[in-house]
């Protein structure tokens, strides 16, 4: 078995709320400018968890919200969990024995139960300035209304859209429905317009597998353990591995064709997918456009949209590499049966696409007179840009002058979230079993080293017009979390980003499952050879803060982390006017604990200049990040009618009669506006 070199305290989340909880300066000095708010956001376990350890996977998790109050003498820390309708109908469910039918349990990387599934809002920020106004703050989640909260307090206020502005991919009478958004809608400060997307996965996903994963859940629990016996006994076991691995690679195949042929014949017939863009103001209806290509063919998602980007005249919406469907949405369909669930997990498991796609579309089309479908939906023709490797984050400059876009990503090659490390997985180097403190986390070894790239697209034409890839074997492995100048705050966007701050989390070879590696063994685009990889399996690979110029697409800065610590989120924080004229300010994972570092943006390599921490600062690995230079109590009088939405729904449940009453004391009351 590999010596485990993941920082424990990645792992160490605390569901613990502060209140200005004061960080000690364990080494450097708090810079003499440093001021605003740092806001942070961290999956948090659920309410049925047991402490310290992990359900199912790092990502499920209730977001606790981090408030980092910023000065040059002390940095204070406020935190608590939004309180949203899903999470205080978990709460109250959870613990209340005559309402053990309606809870909510971890299944994969969803939380679902009777009354739908659950809305985390652990992921990201975006800050929304408007002139005269306190700065609103919304949070979002990949699988749920994106919902805004107080700055100043940190507390739930109202998601955004009525439940009827949204049309859900599944479940749709349910309590809480499953909506897909990206968590990275885009703000324009200038125009004051949110810009996001309400989209579906399909039915075919949910035919191809619901009727195995029905058969396999009504199995007894004995005829499973059964097999499990006779594996052993039979010494297959460790074969398994090498067979699951194969199968998921051919279920992947037959379902890709299976895909190509209904959308080349039968495209009218089979309501796979929806793509809609989503329009709003901030205190109106939502507004909607079905995305059609030129042919006339609806856009189609194969995987999930993640992020949303906004120049002066388009919209740039990103297909990412995370996956979302039913090879996420199942953990252990029959308890105690190993084998079975691995069966399971090898039929509905598909590779990630070895592709980016972005969707451009003109912000001039989304008129209130665009044509109008049969379906009522307003449609608006947009472009698909098609280029090789995958990628999870994105950022373009505003300026897009000519109709020539500048967009700047974060290739993830062969390096999929959306897996992570069961009880039963075997590593990758020896074929141990991997170690018990790691079951629950990203399956990242990595399977390819990660690039930085710049690339300029004909907005009209959708053709690539240049391309700059950037690779670095040392330290560009798994690139994540992003920063810079303007982004992630209240400013107008920056015309063009000259530079931009990525962190990588390394390569941790007792992360890498034999599962993952036979799953992209044949990577189409690899540039670390398989050999190469397997040579890593002592050492591995650091995690490191880089800052790439874009003009010249090098890395013209970085900060390599000692072994066994890892990068978490990252924030610009302006002391300045220019790109580089301040500080990053982000969580790092010791081997001991949660660390905040502060770093000169212009001198990355110079270490980080003040590090803090707390004994009781324990916040697992955190998402994204945003910046405020003050806050404000929320104004605004936009509020959705929940606890009516809600009535309606429950109402709609058999047999829930306690269920409608223990919300009528407990929920509906803190949902008034």
């Amino acid at each position: 078995m590999l010596t485990p070199r993941v920082p424990p305290s990645l792992l160490d989340t605390a569901r613990t709320e502060h209140d200005d909880l004061t960080l000690d300066v364990v080494d450097g000095a708090l810079p003499v400018d440093l001021r605003g708010h740092l806001f942070l956001v961290t999956p948090a376990n659920t309410v049925s968890a047991a402490p310290g350890r992990l359900e199912t996977t790092l990502m499920v998790g209730d977001g606790l919200v981090s408030r980092f109050d910023l000065s040059p003498t002390r940095i204070g820390v406020t935190s608590c969990f939004p309180q949203t309708p899903d999470l205080m109908a978990d709460r109250i469910t959870h613990g209340d024995p005559s309402l053990e039918l309606f809870r909510f349990v971890s299944s994969g990387l969803v939380r679902v139960g009777l009354l739908g599934t659950r809305d985390f809002a652990n992921t990201a920020f975006v800050p929304m300035p408007s002139p005269g106004a306190p700065t609103r703050m919304l949070l979002t989640y990949d699988a749920g209304r994106p919902i805004e909260i107080d700055p100043e307090t940190l507390a739930y206020a109202s998601p955004v859209g009525r439940r009827s502005e949204w049309r859900p991919e599944a479940l749709p009478n349910a309590a809480f429905p499953v909506v897909l958004s990206p968590a990275h809608p885009a703000y324009d400060p200038r125009t004051r317009e949110l810009f996001t997307v309400n989209y579906g996965r399909g039915v075919l996903n949910i035919l191809e597998t619901i009727p195995v994963v029905a058969l396999l859940q009504a199995m007894p629990r004995w005829m499973a353990r059964s097999f499990d016996v006779i594996a052993t006994a039979l010494g297959i076991d460790r074969a398994y591995h090498w067979l699951e691995a194969r199968l998921a690679r051919i279920t992947t195949r037959v379902d890709r064709a299976l895909e190509a042929l209904l959308d080349e014949h039968l495209p009218r017939f089979v309501p796979d997918t929806f793509t809609d863009l989503i329009r709003w103001d901030g205190a109106g209806a939502l507004e909607r456009w079905r995305l059609v290509l030129p042919s006339g063919d609806e856009v189609s998602i194969a995987q999930s949209i993640h992020q949303v980007a906004v120049t002066r005249d388009h919209v740039v919406v990103l297909e990412t590499g995370f996956k979302i469907g039913l090879q996420s949405g199942y953990d252990d369909p029959v308890p105690s049966g190993d084998l079975v669930e691995r069966t399971v997990r090898a039929i509905v498991t598909r590779a990630q696409l070895p592709v980016t796609t972005l969707y451009v579309v003109p912000r001039a089309a989304l008129r209130a007179d665009a044509e109008v479908g049969e379906d009522g939906v307003r449609r608006v023709t947009c472009r698909a840009v098609t280029f090789p490797l995958e990628s999870d984050h994105f950022v373009a400059d505003y300026d897009d002058a000519g109709g020539r876009i500048t967009v700047h990503l974060a290739h993830s090659p062969a390096t999929d979230l959306s897996e992570w490390i069961r009880p039963y997985d075997v590593s990758a180097y020896d074929r141990a079993p991997i170690a018990p403190e790691l079951h629950g986390m990203l399956a990242v070894g990595a399977m390819d080293v990660g690039r930085f790239g710049r690339y300029v697209i004909d907005a009209a034409e959708g053709e690539v017009l240049e391309s700059h890839v950037l690779a670095d074997e040392q330290t560009s492995w798994a690139l994540a979390l992003y920063a810079g100048a303007g982004l992630n705050t209240e400013a107008e966007l920056p015309e063009r980003i000259e530079q931009i701050y990525w962190c990588s989390e390394g390569c941790f070879p007792e992360l890498l499952t034999e599962f993952v590696f036979e799953l992209y063994e044949k990577y189409p685009h690899r540039l670390t050879s398989l050999d190469a990889i397997l040579g890593m399996g002592e050492g591995g690979r650091p995690s490191a803060v880089h800052r790439i110029d874009t003009r010249t697409m090098t890395i013209a800065d970085r900060f390599v982390l000692p072994e066994g610590t890892m990068a978490g989120s990252l924030q610009y924080v302006p002391r300045g006017d220019g790109p580089t004229d301040g500080y990053l300010v982000g969580t790092m994972y010791t081997p001991s604990r949660t660390e905040l570092w502060i770093f000169d943006a212009a001198d990355l390599a110079g270490g980080p200049r003040c590090r803090l921490a707390h004994p009781d600062l324990k916040l697992g690995f955190s998402l994204h990040t945003a910046w405020l230079p003050s806050v404000e109590a929320r104004a605004s009088s936009y509020a959705v009618p929940v606890a009516d939405e809600l009535r309606a729904a429950v109402a709609r449940v058999p047999g829930a009669e306690a269920l409608a009453s223990a919300f009528e004391a407990r929920l509906y009351p803190n949902l008034e506006p």
